[in-house]
């Protein structure tokens, strides 16, 4: 049998690739683009992983990612200048400090910064 060997890339349902493209590329200062088209896009991040989106015949909402950032405070204010909201106030936690956002699909999301 074979097993997982890690997560090639973390995929959300869009209903305007355009706008999703434009949010996500401004908001988390994407350079690199594995591939994009009018069907969806998926963008390299700093790290190395990948980040996609993709429209489907039938949008659906649904997943999560926490998305590793150096300065919290300063992307906070960019979500809803980018069409996205905030879900409640920064939480503290004892190794990050996190905010939980909804795209402008609905698709959460969670700005986080590690702590240790």
């Amino acid at each position: 049998m074979s097993k997982a060997t890690g997560i090639d890339a973390v995929y959300y349902s869009v209903r305007d690739v355009a706008r999703a493209s434009a949010f996500y590329k401004t908001l988390l200062d994407v350079s690199e683009t594995v591939w994009e088209s009018e069907h969806g896009a998926e963008y390299v991040l700093a790290d190395g992983t990948a980040f996609g989106i993709g429209k489907l015949a039938e949008h659906r909402a649904s997943g999560c990612v926490l998305f590793a950032v150096p300065d919290l405070e300063a992307l906070r204010g960019r979500v809803a200048q980018l069409g996205g909201t905030l879900d409640g106030e920064v939480r503290t936690l004892p190794v990050c400090v996190q905010q939980w956002c909804f795209d402008p699909d609905g698709n959460s999301f969670v700005l986080h910064q590690r702590t240790v």
